[in-house]
């Protein structure tokens, strides 16, 4: 088939959405499908790739022009099948990539009020976009979660029909247990030998929760250590390091002795899958799509977002780890190639 894939940005290490397209472009092109990306910027061999620029500055002109140009090429070009993971139309699928933003709207800031918020230009033209864009989706519309499907019947009703739920994939050739069996030489490459190791990944440090993971720190063994991946470089402290960006992740993953990521909300946060893939632990909040694949007692915990309730999952899996390969074999199943059939299965 020849298939579209939209997104603003595409390729490996520029953030969640982006490796999805990337992951679920790279495994199309395996199976033997003819990929155009439609993008401002793309990183990914194989594939043709029509420029869409964003243009201007700021984020209302880049997402309308973005939206307008995407519109542009697609009467132009003729395409089988048109996958969206943005805010465009029209299209065959869209993939809800971002959060809601009519939900996050409601709670996603520190301070201000919501209906105040949502008179904004900015916020009125990208619930505008969101919601041309459900409404553009011919055949059906995918959600990474039953927590975003859910947020559809609440607030865009009209696309509760069309929506059905696929959870994200993820690579098992880089995130497996093989990396375990290196972990004693990455915990000492790291300096981490007799330490307890917290891993907090994510660059929108707010919206994950950071600021509560470092509200339990104080509280927790001495031997206990944050390492903060993603986002910006600051300078670290005793027990919180910050790395910035890495590009083996997984490498972390294998050194540390869980996952915490108390999200104010995350449609599906991928980082709970590699997690699990290599064998850590999560604990998340019920905000995050991705802890419907959290086995609560098993390999991990679904908390509320408070210190107190972070602190008991955190302290309880401190103190009896779950298994490394039952953690793994949670999200075994969740590969590229099941994840695409499963795609392909929705033309039928």
């Amino acid at each position: 088939m020849k298939i579209a894939i939209i997104r603003q940005k595409v390729g490996f290490g520029l953030g969640g959405a982006e490796n999805y397209v990337a992951s679920f472009a790279r495994e199309l092109l395996r199976q033997g499908h003819d990929i155009t990306i439609i993008a401002d910027f793309c990183t990914l061999p194989g594939v043709r790739f029509l420029r869409a620029p964003l243009l201007g500055r700021g984020s209302i002109a880049k997402n309308l022009s973005f939206f307008l140009i995407v519109k542009r090429i697609l009467k132009k070009e003729k395409f089988d099948l048109v996958y969206t993971c943005a805010r465009t139309a029209p299209s065959d699928f869209l993939r809800i990539s971002d959060p809601l933003h009519a939900f996050w709207i409601k709670l996603g800031y520190r301070y201000g009020s919501p209906k105040l918020r949502a008179l904004r230009l900015r916020h009125r033209t990208i619930l505008w976009l969101e919601k041309k864009s459900l409404q553009g989706a011919r055949k059906a519309i995918i959600t990474n979660s039953k927590l975003v499907k859910e947020q559809l019947k609440q607030i865009y009703d009209f696309s509760y029909p069309k929506a059905k739920v696929l959870y994200n994939g993820v690579d098992l050739k880089r995130f497996n247990l093989e990396l375990r069996q290196r972990r004693q030489t990455l915990r000492k490459e790291y300096q981490l030998i007799t330490k307890k190791v917290l891993l907090f990944v994510g660059a929108d440090w707010w919206r994950k929760g950071l600021d509560l993971v470092q509200k339990i720190m104080p509280r927790l063994p001495l031997d206990s250590i944050l390492l903060v991946v993603g986002g910006r470089m600051r300078r670290s402290r005793k027990n919180i390091w910050y790395l910035g960006k890495m590009r083996e992740v997984e490498r972390i993953y294998a050194a540390s002795d869980l996952l915490v990521l108390p999200t104010r909300y995350d449609p599906f946060s991928n980082v709970v899958l590699e997690a699990l893939a290599t064998g850590l632990p999560v604990v998340t909040s019920p905000l995050n799509g991705a802890a419907e694949i959290v086995r609560p007692g098993e390999t991990g915990f679904v908390v509320e977002n408070s210190p107190t309730s972070i602190l008991r999952a955190v302290s309880g899996l401190l103190a009896s780890p779950p298994c490394p390969d039952v953690c793994h074999k949670s999200v075994a199943h969740l590969t590229w190639e099941n994840h695409v059939r499963a795609f392909l299965s929705f033309l039928s």
